[in-house]
């Protein structure tokens, strides 16, 4: 059942109560107010809302709340005025009920509204030129097309300078429910301008085969499903082990906030593990800050394809409703999202994000000589969403564990993004997956931005890789490495790249704090699979996300810091975000610093990704390096669970333990 603040399990319950904070997301009725206050600020009928999301307090006044002062509700509200064109910016006072600042912003594109879209396919249906190139392809039922809309990038092109530009590609379908993505039309686009509501250009060279095959995905046109799987059941009698208020989550040690925001998708707030009786916070807020998917061909139809799926097309609003035995398995509680539609009423997207917990496997174990053997299992909270943009679906995970370790994690699948070739060679940013169909080569880079709070108060990042030492009379073996520590000391030299070679890792330190031995208190992010840009330094897409072109940035705390490529990167010619921030050369030892990670992954298409992909998954860790004094996993509890252990002479710690039973079946 959902509650006030979007709550609700899927199967039994977790403890579920309201609990207002400063940080919970906007409300369906806060979005409508904020919308209603704008409306009366700038009485337009034409006035269409692109995102209203809560402005996030600054970290003091969220402290004062948790000291007992006021709760400060503020939106955040990005609008065009469809009449002219007009982009503003507001600030609305919800508890006051006024607009504090409503802000002219020329020269930037936000992302397009969904009644965008709509227009875009109405006018390029309606256009001859583009009804006359795909009748030259064979193409002739012109109502079974699908449009997909691109962001348009920016390439100089001054036919394009100052516009409000979508690129529209076409796919033939011989039904409504066909897979439009296994027939490409290649070489016809649509370049539209959304505030003329008009077809500019229709680009028609590079002709290809249109594809015959449908290559369909879907069950029904399996022609044999697998029926040698028995039933899995994952139960949790009693219910599960985590806590929901309002949007904050308790699960064994760990504390945060959870909430979905309509353009970043899911984001972590005051994430803090208990240590001792002592809350200890790890971070301030975690999440998803942009992404771009930069494609490798060349061709007419293919060499703008560079979606910054967050900050051109808001990934937040396309978050999916998840269900339990698909999405989800076991015990699940759900938090809904608010986002607002153009006209401003607020639209409720429905299990938007799943938590969860799971078994992982072992966490720790020795067996001694005797052969008496310690063995813990572990179990880590889930907590997820996932959002679909065109061809691609995009799952975002974080994983707690009962160590105090976090994991990031990516997962990529959907459908690639098609082009047709004929039946001879093809380009090499090309693979072959089908008759007349390749896939270009691609890259998908997912920027996570996490504001750090190790231990509360400043932070330095520092750069460590592995070394062998230089042989002499302290290395006689030339056996001898050790780790090297490199402070990063200012934002001018805060770019840094991964290097597999020497183990390279990175350590957010608190100098405040030291623990048993005497050292710093620290979290060490670890990277897992990533790669840098292909594209040339050149390349519209690389002035653009300039963030992508290394994995970890690091600038100085600053509240209006919130994307790598800039808080308008739709039409954007470069320079800003992260190339701005860190220009401004600020001192990053012991202060309130953000990292910026860069999740890389680089997609060679091959046949086993059509005519759809299976999960590829990619992200990185964070975990407590001598953040503690000793393993904090050691007060997890033997299993409960049954083992083969004859009764008696169970050698996992079992003997006593309430709820251990002896001589499960095998």
């Amino acid at each position: 059942m959902a509650t006030e603040h979007g709550v609700h399990a899927a199967h039994g319950s977790a403890a579920i109560a309201n609990h207002a904070h400063p940080l919970d997301p906007l409300s369906a009725p806060e979005v409508e107010r904020a919308a209603a206050l704008c409306r009366q600020r700038h009485p337009s009928e034409q006035l269409r809302f692109v995102t209203i999301a809560l402005e996030e307090p600054a970290k003091a006044a969220v402290a004062a709340f948790r000291a007992g002062g006021p709760i400060e509700r503020r939106a955040a509200v990005v609008a065009i005025d469809r009449a002219d064109g007009r982009v503003f910016e507001g600030r609305v006072d919800l508890a006051a009920g006024a607009v504090e600042a409503w802000t002219h912003r020329p020269g930037v594109q936000p992302y397009p509204i969904l009644e965008e879209f709509a227009d875009a396919d109405r006018v390029i249906r309606a256009d001859a030129r583009w009804q006359a190139a795909l009748r030259r392809r064979g193409v002739t039922d012109l109502d079974r097309v699908q449009i997909d809309p691109w962001p348009a990038g920016n390439f100089g092109d001054p036919a394009e300078e100052g516009r409000r530009i979508l690129r529209g590609i076409a796919y033939a379908r011989d039904a409504d429910d066909a897979n439009g993505y296994a027939r490409p039309i290649e070489g016809v686009v649509a370049v539209v301008d959304l505030n003329a509501r008009e077809v500019i250009r229709v680009v028609d060279e590079g002709a290809a085969p249109v594809p015959a095959a449908d290559a369909r995905y879907d069950a029904a046109a399996q022609p044999r499903l697998r029926d040698d799987l028995r039933p899995l059941e994952i139960a949790q009698p009693e219910g599960p082990s985590f806590v929901i208020e309002g949007h904050r989550v308790r699960w064994q040690r760990w504390r945060m906030r959870v909430s979905l925001h309509p353009r970043e998708g899911l984001v972590l707030h005051e994430v803090a593990y208990e240590d001792r009786g002592r809350v200890r916070p790890i971070a301030h807020r975690m999440g998803l800050s942009e992404m771009v998917v930069p494609y490798g061909d060349p061709s007419p139809g293919q060499y703008f394809k560079n979606a910054f799926d967050s900050g051109e097309l808001g990934l937040g609003r396309s978050t999916n409703a998840l269900t339990r035995g698909c999405d989800c398995l076991g015990e699940i509680a759900y938090l809904d999202g608010v986002v607002a539609g153009g006209d401003g009423a607020a639209r409720v997207l429905p299990n938007a994000i799943c938590i969860h917990e799971e078994d992982f496997n072992i966490l720790w174990k020795h067996t001694r000589a005797a052969g008496q053997t310690e063995v813990r299992r572990s179990r880590r909270l889930v907590v997820s969403s996932w959002a679909t943009v065109g061809n691609y679906d995009y799952g975002f995970y974080w994983y707690f564990y009962e160590d105090a370790s976090i994991e990031c994690e990516v997962r990529l699948t959907g459908i690639i993004q098609p082009m047709a070739v004929g039946d001879g060679p093809i380009p090499p940013t090309a693979h072959r997956v089908a008759r007349n169909v390749a896939g270009p080569i691609h890259q998908h880079f997912f920027c996570m931005r996490v504001d750090a709070d190790v231990d509360g108060g400043g932070n330095t990042v520092y750069e460590v890789d592995t070394h062998p030492l230089p042989p002499g009379p302290d290395n006689p073996h030339h056996n001898a490495f050790a780790p090297a520590l490199t402070p990063i000391r200012s934002e001018a030299e805060s770019a840094r790249t991964v290097n597999a070679a020497t183990g390279r890792h990175w350590r957010i330190v608190n100098p405040s704090r030291l623990n048993a031995v005497g050292e710093p208190v620290a979290y060490a992010l670890l990277p897992g699979e990533t790669v840098a840009m292909m594209a040339g330094e050149e390349a519209a897409v690389a002035r653009r996300a300039t963030f992508a072109r290394r994995q970890l940035w690091v600038t100085q705390h600053a509240p209006d810091e919130l994307y790598p490529a800039g808080t308008y990167p739709s039409m954007s010619k470069g320079g800003d975000g992260l190339p701005a921030f860190t220009a401004a050369n600020r001192p990053l030892e012991d202060r309130d610093i953000v990292l910026w990670y860069v999740i890389g992954v680089n997609h060679i298409v091959r046949p086993e990704d059509f005519p759809i992909t299976s999960v590829h998954r990619a992200g990185f860790a964070l975990k407590p390096w001598g953040f503690f004094d000793a393993n904090p996993a050691l007060d997890v509890a033997p299993p409960a669970a049954a083992c083969d252990c004859p009764p008696g002479e169970c050698v996992h710690g079992h003997d006593g333990h309430e709820g251990h039973a002896h001589g499960a079946a095998r």
